[in-house]
């Protein structure tokens, strides 16, 4: 892993980033994810600052830092919470509106749950090609 927390063996204790009223009000926001051992997709944004934790927008990557299995990390640059406008259902209000980071989601997204369900289809791997030799990405794939 590439984490420097990982390598040095120092792993945060759980809710120890929360802030207190996260950690009084919110005790789901404290998960371990040392069981998550299904493959999984995870997105964050580079500029998402949580208002329920201490650390940083790398808070959000922690599902797949400390959980064992395949995973894949999809980091969107200049994204905040609602990821270029996924604010959530009948949402209409976004803090960095992108419609092509949406698109971007959609597509990844979607390419990645066509392959958990039929791992002979192509588009995934189509997929992280094209945003791999894309001279302007609008993310960056890592994968473990």
């Amino acid at each position: 892993m590439s984490d420097p927390r990982v390598r040095a063996g120092v792993l945060p204790g759980l809710g120890d980033d929360l802030t207190p009223f996260a950690a009084e009000n919110l005790p789901f926001m404290r998960p371990s994810f040392e069981g998550m051992t299904t493959p999984a997709l995870i997105v964050a944004g580079d500029q998402d600052q949580s208002a329920l934790s201490t650390r940083g927008p790398d808070w959000f990557t922690d599902a797949y830092v400390l959980s064992p299995g395949r995973k894949s990390l999809l980091t969107l640059p200049g994204a905040e919470h609602s990821l270029g406008g996924v604010a959530g259902y009948g949402v209409a209000e976004t803090t960095d509106e992108s419609p092509e980071r949406v698109a971007l989601i959609q597509w990844l997204t979607s390419a990645y749950l066509r392959s958990a369900l039929r791992p002979e289809d192509a588009g995934r791997r189509a997929a992280c090609s094209a945003l791999e030799e894309d001279p302007h990405p609008l993310g960056k794939l890592r994968s473990k």
